[in-house]
């Protein structure tokens, strides 16, 4: 990175703050690699400038600058919204503006639309407004004087430095919103990711779903997310439900269903175990043991026998009246799963909460 723009180097936290505290400048250079905190950033922007009436539809629009609509995104920033007075213009990937652009854009920066902001947004490696604008010392041409001049005093600059240890931490809490994690927990997620903003936000959001209910992420989560723990089987998935583990028995479908179309034969799965669970409510089958009860259960795989004692403890916490809704559920599952257009997710989701709130 060129010592010369050290200057425009501000932390995440505190251009956040400088968002809060003062005016929104009408036009902004804005170096950020980042996608996801480029659109938290738009959000602080637009809510701060608009205000809570803020509309992405009638107040925001984005261009890319590979799309050379330069014309276009000039007459956005110059004319009124139809909606609105007042919108947020965002010019995403610009690396280095072609000499006619260059022109229309510094004759923008001259007489900007006050009703205006607009954010032109870099995520070059080695970010240089005067490598953007063409004014740099290797480029130097008849007016580049003039246009540093315009961009100094029109344009305000800032180059978004990497997160410390304390602001990520801070930053990944933020984004559990109401979920209770310990700092130790984050840290512990954070090694899973890489350092990568997309996979903590890809698994921020997968331990949200794990932990809907209880609301509170440890670390035994993250491991299992992440397949520390075990490489869970189908017969894992039944015993989570048979326990009326709503978090876990979610959890072990979504990571079966990464490896294969699985829904069909864990619902044939639930329909043997719930066939056996009702078998025992019979005083005449309860009765037996060993390898007679097995065989009148047709407990044949090792598996299904070492299920037995969960299907027992189901059997004496559930009134049998109950068992005729969990077969009709067992069985309209079944049906839609079948059907063609169906969300997997949703259906297996409904099913799981519906026999684990029995």
């Amino acid at each position: 990175m060129a010592k010369a723009d050290n200057k425009y180097i501000i932390s995440y936290k505190n251009f956040l703050g400088k968002l809060e505290k003062e005016n929104i400048p009408n036009i902004i250079l804005l170096s950020l690699k980042e996608k996801i905190l480029l659109d938290d950033l738009v959000k602080a922007i637009c809510g701060k400038f608009i205000g809570k009436d803020f509309d992405p539809v009638n107040n925001f629009i984005s261009f890319n600058a590979d799309d050379k609509q330069t014309e276009n995104v000039l007459n956005e920033c110059s004319n009124t919204g139809l909606f609105s007075d007042k919108k947020v213009v965002i010019l995403k990937n610009v690396k280095k503006f072609s000499k006619d652009d260059k022109q229309s854009y510094t004759d923008y920066f001259k007489r900007p639309n006050p009703d205006t902001v607009f954010v032109m947004v870099s995520s070059a490696e080695e970010f240089s407004p005067g490598k953007v604008f063409s004014y740099d010392t290797k480029l130097e041409n008849e007016n580049s004087g003039e246009v540093k001049k315009i961009v100094e005093s029109s344009v305000k600059i800032f180059e978004i430095g990497g997160f410390t240890d304390d602001e990520l931490i801070s930053w990944i809490k933020e984004k559990f919103g109401d979920y209770k994690i310990s700092n130790d927990t984050i840290a512990g997620m954070v090694q899973y990711s890489n350092h990568s903003f997309d996979e903590i936000m890809s698994e921020i959001e997968k331990l949200k779903t794990y932990c809907f209910l209880s609301k509170e992420v440890k670390m035994e989560a993250v491991n299992l997310c992440n397949g520390i723990a075990k490489d869970f089987k189908e017969t894992d998935f039944i015993r989570a439900v048979i326990e009326r583990d709503n978090e876990k028995a979610l959890m072990i479908y979504e990571k079966i269903s990464l490896k294969k179309d699985v829904e069909v034969f864990l619902i044939f799965l639930l329909n043997a175990a719930f066939v056996i669970i009702n078998k025992l409510y019979d005083p005449g089958v309860s009765k037996f043991q060993g390898w007679q009860l097995k065989r009148e259960l047709k407990l044949w795989p090792d598996e299904q026998e070492q299920l037995l004692p969960y299907y027992r403890k189901f059997r004496n916490s559930l009134d049998y009246g109950k068992m005729k809704f969990i077969f009709e559920n067992i069985y309209e599952s079944d049906k839609l799963l079948k059907s063609s257009g169906r969300d997997k997710r949703s259906i297996m989701t409904s099913l799981i909460n519906n026999i684990c709130g029995s």
